[in-house]
């Protein structure tokens, strides 16, 4: 048996897909997460479950205890709507994975990989990036062996993509013609592992091919057999969008500014992988149809 490993947010899709990697080159992994029912899911992909409350650091005293290294993707949701928490990124992930950074040092485990957001030294005001680029500040000054990968995105965030094709309509910012390179969960989690070991400190990661918004906008529709109209949308919408929505929700709001300026501009860090994002759409509109229908 290899290295005994914790994962922090090991319930969401990069987590999942890290643990798998994980297993799959021998190590024991340990998933640590607030929801005993959503770690019950893990079972057959972990060997082992924490119930912690990262925001609540006395949960956290023993969580470290016996464990080699840390990989943590640990965070609120990028998806921008309501149903999934209020909380901003820096009220959130930042102290959130600051606790387990200081839970880890005392622990004196061997090395911590955090995953970050690609581009952050162009939007270093937003919140979704500070929220993140904090924990890499203490990373930095812990005294731990660590790692920070930063991808462009995942492709489980595109699935609305595929929703709001199924309508037939999309709305399209700046043209279209900025460029980005998600990088499929499974993909990056292959990364993820080799940082727990390797030597480099830092570095972007992207998917295999860099697409246009309006491409990858085409591909949903593609994906859910519809045409398609694109309707043209002022940047500045989006962004008039995210201050209203501030006061009712703070983090929605936070991520229509941060989408609206990445919109404009693009976004391509080296390709890592093979997965491809036609292939992820029309896999998911081939388990779940209904997707397609709506509309």
């Amino acid at each position: 048996m290899g290295d005994r490993i914790l994962i922090a947010g090991a319930t969401g899709s990069l987590g999942r897909e890290t643990a798998r990697a994980l297993r799959e080159r021998g190590h024991y992994v340990i998933a640590m997460g607030r929801d005993p029912r959503r770690l019950a899911a893990l079972s057959g992909v972990v060997d082992e479950v924490r119930v912690a409350d990262a925001l609540r650091p006395e949960t956290l005293t023993t969580v470290c205890d016996g464990v080699d290294r840390v990989f943590s993707c640990m965070g609120a949701s990028v998806i921008p709507m309501p149903r999934y928490g209020r909380a901003t990124f820096t009220r959130l992930d930042t102290p959130a994975n600051t606790h387990l950074v200081n839970v880890a040092v005392q622990a004196k485990v061997r090395k911590f990989v955090y995953v970050s957001v690609f581009g952050a030294e162009r939007l270093p005001h937003m919140d979704f990036v500070q929220g993140h680029e904090r924990v890499v500040e203490v990373l930095r000054e812990s005294g731990l062996d660590y790692g920070v990968l930063r991808p462009t995105g995942f492709f489980q965030a595109m699935l609305e993509i595929l929703t709001v094709a199924s309508r037939g309509l999309m709305p399209q910012f700046a043209n279209g013609t900025p460029r980005t390179n998600p990088i499929h969960e499974a993909d990056l989690a292959e990364v993820c592992a080799d940082a727990l070991y390797d030597d480099i400190r830092e570095r972007d990661v992207g998917g295999p091919e860099a697409l246009t918004r309006r491409e990858i906008a085409e591909l949903a529709f593609a994906a859910v057999g519809k045409q398609g109209r694109f309707i043209p949308v002022p940047v500045s919408a989006l962004k008039t969008a995210g201050l209203l929505m501030r006061p009712i929700s703070p983090r929605v709001g936070n991520l229509f500014t941060f989408i609206a300026d990445i919109l404009v501009d693009d976004f391509v860090a080296p390709a890592y992988g093979s997965r491809r994002i036609a292939d992820f759409f029309a896999e998911r509109c081939r388990a779940a149809p209904l997707t397609t229908s709506q509309g």
